[in-house]
């Protein structure tokens, strides 16, 4: 008996050597394990930010890309008789490039047909979908699927369905289209179809199943 509790003064002895309590070793073990998991889930959780955080940036610019790209169209298939140079200097405000240089070319064009067949004309936009997106570079790509309604004094209102691909740039920090490319054939819809409900199937003939293509309507912003 004497002996062990001469073994137990010894280790209190040990422990309290330096003037205060020693740490166990099996506490300073776990500690750095702890630490270390700790550290690790710190890590697991920055990576995990930072993609979120990534991810939601690509986000917000493709969703910019589809807005600006939306405006364009409607800028560029929208317009009154009444102020249409408003409008003409809204659509070349978000141009740049060549698109810009175009609109140059025909914008008087436009202004005459608008004004001499007082003309209104409405494009709403259905669907967008961002076909290419490079931040880095300032390039994007994205489709744009629209209906565009015509009304002209004394003639019948026109309204076509059609898809336009608009290239886009950024340019100071902002998305300008530099190109705008119609994408498949314009289809008329309401009484516009009319005029294609009589056309002939081709193959009809043989028997064979076949699809008809209208030419798209003239609008006072068609080109």
């Amino acid at each position: 008996m004497r002996g062990g509790s001469g073994s137990v003064a010894a280790m209190s002895s040990q422990e309290n050597d330096g003037g205060g309590a020693a740490v166990p070793r099996w506490l300073a073990i776990v500690s750095v394990i702890v630490l270390a998991a700790g550290l690790a889930t710190l890590g697991v959780f920055g990576w995990r930010y930072s993609e979120a955080r990534a991810a939601q940036e690509v986000a917000s610019e493709r969703e910019a890309v589809s807005d600006v790209a939306t405006q364009v169209i409607i800028n560029a298939f929208s317009f009154d008789h009444r102020n249409v140079d408003q409008s003409l200097q809204q659509l070349a405000d978000a141009s740049t490039g060549d698109f810009l240089v175009e609109q140059e070319q025909w914008a008087g064009d436009v202004r005459t047909r608008v004004v001499e067949q007082k003309a209104v004309t409405t494009a709403t936009v259905s669907h967008t979908a961002v076909e290419s997106l490079d931040r880095d570079a300032g390039d994007a790509a994205v489709l744009v699927v629209f209906t565009a309604h015509s009304e002209r004094e004394g003639q019948d209102d026109i309204t076509g369905r059609q898809a336009m691909r608009v290239d886009l740039t950024r340019v100071d920090g902002a998305w300008k289209a530099d190109a705008v490319n119609q994408v498949g054939v314009t289809v008329p819809v309401g009484s516009s179809s009319r005029s294609v409900q009589n056309l002939e199937v081709p193959g009809a003939d043989q028997g064979e199943q076949g699809s008809t293509a209208a030419p798209a309507p003239t609008t006072p912003a068609g080109r």
